[in-house]
């Protein structure tokens, strides 16, 4: 059981992250597009409902603007640093770059091909040296990350509450829509939950869940919605 004081500071460690993240006029979804935590994780953060790991309060400064270690700092009782944007050098600056870019879907598929050729080329003992071997790995972490961001956009425009997923768009994506197998990140696990919700296999599912899901959804479709009519 946590105590009061663990309690207490996991409390204001929320309401800072989450009146930073209003500051920036952030999402708890774009949070995760940033390289942040994803947006459950972000969630149960800023209601201060859990304790949090080094490897994620370092996963919070990038997309909050602050310098490094800022967000341990925080959590720790102190005070996160901004991370500074331009570097003085006389009388000129150098303007940061976008915190996230469009990926278009022609360089998502040509990834996966690159991907698909390194690990045909390891897996018949073309080269058996451990860095690359183990380079190839991290490789097919970030290509499975960004592919199932795009199953789950997909899976959001064509599927949801009163829509039939059309047989094409499940075949698709059929292999991220099994069962989810017990996986170490929960918020990996309420990602596989949620594209099963969307493409109306979860038979299970407490309330408060179905209400989160529908709220993100909501959200995802009115998004779409108002880039479609920029256009």
């Amino acid at each position: 059981m946590q105590s009061t004081s663990e309690l207490s500071r996991q409390k204001r460690f929320g309401r800072i992250i989450r009146e930073r993240r209003d500051e920036l006029g952030l999402t708890q979804i774009q949070i995760g597009d940033l390289g942040g935590p994803s947006a459950p994780t972000i969630r149960k953060i800023e209601d201060g409902d859990s304790s949090i790991s080094t490897h994620t309060l370092n996963k919070l400064d990038v997309p909050l603007r602050w310098r490094p270690g800022s967000a341990a700092r925080a959590y720790a009782g102190g005070t996160p640093s901004e991370a500074r944007n331009t570097d003085s050098a006389g009388n000129e600056s150098i303007v940061s770059g976008p915190d996230s870019i469009r990926f278009e879907l022609g360089d998502l598929t040509a990834l996966l091909a690159a991907s698909g050729r390194l690990n045909d080329a390891i897996e018949r003992g073309h080269t058996v040296e451990p860095h690359v071997v183990a380079a190839v790995g991290d490789l097919n972490g970030v290509v499975s990350r960004l592919s199932a961001r795009y199953a789950t956009v997909m899976l959001e425009r064509n599927g949801g509450p009163g829509r039939q997923l059309h047989p094409l768009v499940e075949m698709a994506f059929q292999h991220l829509l099994e069962v989810p197998a017990e996986v170490s990140d929960p918020a990996e696990l309420d990602e596989r939950r949620y594209r099963r919700w969307l493409a109306n296999r979860v038979t299970e599912i407490d309330a408060g869940t179905e209400a989160r899901f529908r709220d993100r959804w909501s959200a995802a479709n009115g998004a779409a919605e108002f880039r479609n009519g920029e256009e």
